[in-house]
């Protein structure tokens, strides 16, 4: 009876999310002590919700996590017989370079962890590692006309547009991760959605590369979920933020109509609404973009009384009610599509209203704000000129880790 649901790409998916999932898991310490050791320590401090200092580089788990289970891919496709069928996804995909582009963007946020490089330092290297990517064959490369249905071939807008396409992606998972397994906990829901999508397109390597991601979050989320133990750091945040825009890009955008394209953004649609309201927040209080401020979702619902814990777990089922309307949208056509999207714009915009994400915040002044180099503990100020020193400081910007 059981051999039959034991079909090979069950028996594959299985192994796969299990390597994942303990290599991951196995490492967090060595992650954790690592940060220790080189200074990557998130201190208390006014925009930190933590109340006592904790290691930042949880990202080195999630990435040794991820390599261990492409590397169980390689090794079950290659000496072990596994066939992994793909129909309609991108081909001639140079995965050693796709590989070492979303290597690139760990190690810049994993440079961020330890030294706080600058925003545009950050935002090159994004741009880097983005790029690299989109050389590999992971690209938007066409688009389907609204008229006629055609495909419409992007040229040279093809890379430009792939990497933005990227770094927008990358960022929103950074500035979600603010609370303590929030991040890790959203990318997992997302991923979770996505594997339904490229599963039903016929993509076993995009759908195996979904359940390694569930399965590295669901790890970390044993020593990240409140109270924290570790955080991901920029060098998760970017590096998932990446890996979610590249399955999405590869398995859903690509050749698809526009309404389809939407839908990897209606999934992840918490980030995308959080990283929309601060830009519009922050153009209307006359701020840079990367100038950190504590009007986030997660910090409104904090404030409004909710704590950590249950702020966190709202958001998760908001992000896995937009997953359900995204496969809903994607699996429907014609005017039920259209009014399923009306429904969601109203639902979306009186969530807004209600939580009041574009209103603005008190402005607060930071420790570290603009600072580069390791990062230091929280000085107490002192009185006379200690003390205006300290209060004098300006905010830091915007650099993503549980704050």
């Amino acid at each position: 009876m059981l051999e039959q649901y034991l079909t090979p790409e069950i028996v594959q998916g299985v192994i796969v999310f299990s390597v994942a999932f303990l290599v991951t898991l196995a490492t967090v310490p060595f992650s954790r002590w690592l940060a220790a050791t080189i200074g990557a320590i998130d201190y208390p401090s006014n925009r930190r919700v933590n109340d006592h200092p904790v290691p930042r580089c949880g990202g080195i788990a999630l990435y040794l996590g991820f390599l261990a289970g492409c590397l169980t891919m390689f090794l079950g496709v290659t000496f072990f017989g596994w066939r992994v069928t793909d129909l309609y996804v991108v081909k001639d995909i140079q995965y050693p370079t796709l590989i070492m582009g979303a290597s690139v963007m760990f190690i810049v946020g994993l440079i961020d962890d330890i030294v706080q490089i600058t925003p545009k330092q950050k935002l090159a290297g994004q741009i880097l590692a983005a790029t690299i990517v989109a050389l590999s064959g992971v690209s938007i490369d066409m688009v389907r006309s609204l008229v006629d249905g055609a495909y419409l071939e992007l040229g040279w807008l093809n890379v430009p547009l792939t990497v933005a396409y990227l770094v927008i992606f990358v960022n929103i998972i950074n500035l979600i991760d603010g609370l303590d397994g929030l991040a890790a906990g959203i990318v997992a829901i997302v991923s979770a959605s996505m594997f339904i999508l490229v599963y039903v397109r016929g993509s076993m390597t995009l759908a195996l590369v979904c359940v390694i991601i569930v399965a590295i979050c669901l790890a970390f989320l044993c020593y990240n979920f409140y109270p924290a133990s570790t955080f991901m750091g920029d060098s998760g945040a970017l590096f998932l933020g990446l890996l979610i825009g590249t399955v999405s890009l590869a398995g859903v955008v690509r050749t698809q109509s526009l309404v389809i394209n939407l839908v990897p953004l209606v999934i992840a649609g918490i980030p995308v609404i959080d990283t929309l309201s601060a830009f519009i927040r922050r153009t209307r209080q006359h701020q840079r973009f990367d100038q950190a401020d504590l009007g986030h979702i997660h910090h409104r619902l904090v404030n409004a009384g909710f704590g950590q814990r249950k702020a966190v777990v709202i958001l998760y089922a908001c992000t896995a009610a937009l997953a359900i309307v995204g496969l809903l949208i994607s699996s429907v056509s014609g005017p039920m599509r259209w009014a399923i999207f009306g429904l969601l714009f109203v639902a979306v915009f009186v969530a807004i209203w209600r939580v009041g994400l574009f209103k603005p915040v008190l402005q607060h002044h930071y420790d570290n704000r603009g600072n580069v180099g390791p990062r230091k503990p929280r000085e107490k100020a002192g009185a006379g000129k200690h003390a205006a020193t300290a209060v004098a400081e300006p905010a830091p910007s915007e650099e993503g880790g549980e704050s």
